[in-house]
């Protein structure tokens, strides 16, 4: 039977453009909802973007580094980050409902499922021996990936991180990247459907759905966490 799988990531607390998204996909057959982490950090709609998420049903979820970040500012745990970052996560932390915590502590830092015979993998980013996160390849390419999962036994694999989309093909294995959906430079938030057929056939649309990014930076401005100037100006470039 044919399978349909939405794939979203880095929310980054953007409530504004996660709603959105989940509006765009009743418009689909959605068999399942496959979320790469990074739920929180960066926006200020930390308890929002939660209470949608665990009212979805069919979702997988894996956590990324920010919720990490978030989830040691909660517990009082040390940490390698410092400066403004440290203080934005300990910002968010403060914000977090505690009914939330244990939700976030549970996701693991990759799963896999299959789906129509195709086995995928999702991880919020390439993973060294160690089961730390490589640094960020500003260019990656097939070059750059195919080694990486090499000895891996996966037909798709799925990953965030770096706020890019990306689609690659090597060897009838797939790279995919959604985009970062609650990080845009526009008011059009990014997200991925994967299509298996009974046949096999791997089928990928990019979705750019819009939502009402000036509220959201509204909100944030009025919120006004640490490092600010960095998230408006360098991640979102929001300039004046």
């Amino acid at each position: 039977m044919k399978r349909r799988m939405a794939v979203i990531a880095d929310i980054h607390g953007n409530y504004d453009a996660l709603s959105a998204v989940m509006k765009d996909m009743e418009k689909f057959d959605i068999d399942a909802v496959y979320c790469l982490g990074d739920i929180v950090s960066l926006g200020h709609q930390t308890n929002e973007v939660l209470e949608l998420l665990t009212g979805l049903q069919n979702l997988t979820i894996i956590r990324g580094n920010h919720d990490e970040e978030v989830l040691k500012a909660f517990r009082n745990v040390p940490s390698e980050v410092t400066g403004p970052e440290h203080d934005h996560h300990v910002w968010v932390a403060e914000h977090l409902d505690p009914v939330y915590e244990q939700y976030l502590a549970t996701h693991p830092l990759t799963q896999t499922r299959e789906e129509g015979g195709k086995q995928i993998l999702l991880t919020h980013y390439h993973l060294d021996p160690e089961g730390t996160y490589t640094p960020i390849d500003p260019a990656p390419s097939v070059e750059s990936l195919a080694p990486i999962y090499r000895d891996g036994q996966h037909d798709i694999i799925l990953f965030g991180h770096d706020h890019m989309r990306h689609h690659f093909e090597h060897d009838h294995r797939l790279f995919l990247n959604p985009g970062a959906l609650g990080v845009t430079s526009t008011a059009y938030a990014p997200y991925m459907i994967i299509e298996i057929e009974d046949d096999g056939a791997v089928h990928i649309t990019h979705r750019n759905v819009h939502y009402d990014r000036s509220a959201f930076i509204d909100g944030l401005r009025k919120e006004n966490p640490p490092a600010l100037d960095f998230i408006l100006n360098v991640l979102l470039k929001e300039r004046g």
